[in-house]
């Protein structure tokens, strides 16, 4: 039974780790030339996995000379090794372990090798490193980037998601200034900023349907309903000053109530849906070493999934660790769809659990399968490799159940690989 079991995974992760994929979510540099130049552990402690090394005790002041240049890459390798041999077995570890392997050749990364690990990585800046891995070594036909603003980007690579944070909840004065200038209007009241956010939407909307948001990590995603007059009130609190003249909005510095913000997250997503987009949202896990979870939580948006129904919403990370009542949204409401990104490096075992409940309590069309989610460019290999394990474990397991054959776990793969985001964000 093992044997048959290890063989049918074979199968199917063959099938899988050939294919082409779409990559829902991603935070590279939207050009290879703007990829920062430092050593490995610079650049692969940058993100991620450096929140698991704090956490099992690295001080915040070693890891700021390790981000330094002032060691030598053995100096700095001396003070992450002890962390590593306890952290390297986390889904961020891994991720990092298998991309030196399969790009950089060195099979475990310890004292002797860390010289060379680095050596190859600042080889890596003579080539054209972001083909090498997206395309020829991962196979991702487009990776969706997390965009702050229309900005330019490699269209070889990527496809835009804008940002509406700073719509929702701007932090200061420059930022509606930013606004004013993008979108062509003088700010002096709230209903010049309503006009101004709806110009900046279909200004998106032009280059991509595809918004993102991830308030989660300064707010509750309960955006309860509020009135405009109550609206109106606290960004004119936030605008004017005591005297009624506006402050120089330069220097201004915001700290927006929840009744400003609860109604421009509805605004804008009532402006949304008129226009046919798709909001990507962060629910569960926040990056880094403190937030508030709870805030996360993906069944704080039950009203807005209900309110909104023809909106749709690809909602990250598995909302881990709430994916069960993500999952029960997702059963409930057609408009609610699932984004595996970031969440097979979050927890691997977490991915294959829930993927395995899934596929039993929803339609499989429902989920995107893989998203990078990553600054590290390395790291975008070793969570696609992942991914495409996780996926063809979960599949396999069904196999061996008895509740389909391979050859339509293998169709069901690519759905979740390829063809759910493809439609989902119009990646042709």
């Amino acid at each position: 039974m093992t044997k048959g079991r290890n063989l049918m995974i074979k199968e199917i992760y063959d099938y899988l780790n050939d294919i082409q994929i779409i990559d829902t979510h991603e935070h590279l540099t939207p050009f290879q030339k703007e990829r920062p130049c430092g050593d490995v552990l610079t650049d692969f402690l940058e993100h991620y996995f450096s929140t698991d090394l704090i956490s099992a005790g690295l001080s915040l002041d070693d890891y700021n000379r390790i981000m330094s240049d002032e060691l030598t890459i053995t100096e700095k390798w001396s003070i992450v090794e002890p962390f590593w041999r306890t952290c390297k077995y986390t889904g961020y570890g891994q991720s990092l372990a298998i991309a030196a392997r399969d790009i950089y050749g060195i099979e475990e990364i310890c004292a002797d090798t860390i010289e060379a690990l680095n050596d190859a990585f600042l080889g890596s800046f003579r080539e054209d490193h972001y083909k090498k891995i997206l395309k020829e070594k991962c196979n991702i036909k487009a990776s969706i980037l997390d965009c702050w603003g229309l900005i330019p980007f490699d269209t070889r690579y990527f496809v835009a998601a804008n940002r509406i944070d700073m719509l929702i909840q701007p932090q200061n004065g420059g930022q509606i200034m930013e606004l004013e200038q993008a979108a062509g209007i003088t700010v002096c009241g709230f209903e010049d900023y309503l006009r101004a956010c709806e110009i900046r939407l279909e200004q998106y909307r032009k280059v991509s349907r595809i918004l993102k948001c991830a308030l989660a990590y300064s707010r509750s995603l309960d955006f309860a309903r509020t009135t405009r007059a109550d609206a109106e009130s606290a960004f004119n609190k936030l605008f004017y000053s005591g005297s009624g003249f506006a402050i120089h909005r330069e220097e201004q510095t915001y700290s927006c109530s929840p009744d400003l913000t609860n109604y421009l997250f509805r605004h804008i997503i009532s402006l949304a849906q008129e226009k046919g987009m798709i909001l990507q949202i962060h629910t569960g896990l926040q990056e880094g070493n403190g937030n508030i979870l709870a805030h996360s939580n993906p069944s704080r948006l039950n009203e807005i999934f209900h309110e909104y129904p023809n909106m749709k919403f690809d909602v990250f990370h598995i909302g881990y660790p709430y994916q069960n009542e993500l999952g029960a949204l997702c059963k409930m409401y057609p408009n609610v769809y699932i984004d595996m990104c970031w969440a097979h490096i979050i927890s691997p075992a977490a991915c294959r659990r829930i993927l395995s409940e899934w596929l039993e309590l929803f339609s499989y069309t429902k989920i995107s399968g893989f998203g990078g989610d990553y600054r590290v460019l390395d790291g975008v290999y070793g969570h696609q490799y992942l991914a495409r394990r996780n996926i063809a474990a979960a599949l396999s397991e069904k196999v061996q159940e008895g509740l389909f054959g391979i050859e339509e776990a293998c169709r069901i793969g690519k759905a979740i690989l390829f063809d759910n985001p493809s439609g989902i964000f119009g990646i042709e």
